[in-house]
């Protein structure tokens, strides 16, 4: 099944696909384990400061490994795209999905670039996913006052860009959050009555189970963890060295296991 079949048919019958960050092979590995053990397909996320740290060459090369090796289909996701070049590059070079962020950009030029980049991105079958509103925390190196996106000018915006998926900001942080930062689900009700659209919501890691069940229930299709897997994986490091283990591959396997243990309970309260 094609990305875009399957987040309609997500949209549909009210689940969702986990979009979960990656930085090497390790993590990359334990998130696809996740997906074979559960049998549900995952987005494969990679930012732009990982494509600097690890290469193109190198993001691509362990997607097509890692595909070979998988019995359950998996997509490769541009995360939080801001250089149009890279994003250009990502689409001709074979990611299955990617996203422009312009929410930090006027409303009218976050409209022209994301209906361009959309236009490219559908060319080449490639599933497209656009932001109105700005996220608060930090998303690599951006930082971002929380900003919630607005019911009149998310309609507006997906009138003019149809992207396959809009990411709103109802309260969700990139990173760390204080207890006072909820998730402002009657917001989200808004927006949904309003653009009737499948959505996308970043920064949601660390969220109660029933929070996630609303969002889907509000017809978010895509989810978001990226800090969860980061402390997950410093988690396993730190036990591998309480348990005085000294070759780096059995550190990285057992840091490698704690983020395929957290994927796993996502995918399943995601897609359930």
């Amino acid at each position: 099944m094609k990305l875009s079949e399957y987040l309609n048919k997500a949209y549909r019958e009210r689940f969702a696909i986990g979009g979960f960050n990656f930085y090497n092979l390790e993590s990359a590995r334990a998130i696809v384990q996740a997906a074979n053990l559960t049998q549900k397909p995952v987005l494969l996320m990679v930012s732009e400061k990982s494509i600097e740290y690890a290469g193109l060459d190198s993001i691509l090369f362990i997607a097509e490994k890692l595909k070979k090796e998988s019995k359950i289909p998996f997509f490769l996701h541009l995360d939080h795209g801001t250089h149009l070049d890279l994003i250009k590059e990502c689409i001709k070079s074979g990611f299955d999905s990617v996203m422009f962020d312009g929410s930090k950009l006027p409303l009218d030029q976050n409209i022209a670039l994301s209906a361009e980049l959309r236009k490219i991105a559908h060319r080449h079958g490639v599933v497209f996913e656009a932001e109105i509103g700005r996220i608060g925390g930090q998303e690599d190196s951006i930082q971002a006052r929380l900003f919630k996106s607005d019911p009149a000018e998310a309609l507006m915006f997906y009138d003019q860009v149809r992207p396959d998926m809009l990411a709103v900001a109802i309260g969700n942080i990139h990173g760390e959050r204080t207890a006072e930062e909820q998730l402002d689900f009657t917001l989200l009700a808004k927006i949904q009555d309003t653009v009737r659209a499948p959505l996308v919501l970043h920064g949601c890691s660390n969220r109660a189970e029933r929070e996630y069940k609303v969002a889907i229930s509000e017809g978010v299709v895509k989810i978001n963890i990226d800090t969860e897997l980061r402390e997950a994986f410093v988690e396993g490091v730190k036990k591998a060295l309480q348990e005085r283990q000294t070759d780096p591959r059995e550190i990285l396997n057992t840091a490698s296991s704690y983020i395929s243990k957290r994927v796993e309970e996502k995918i399943n309260i995601f897609s359930s």
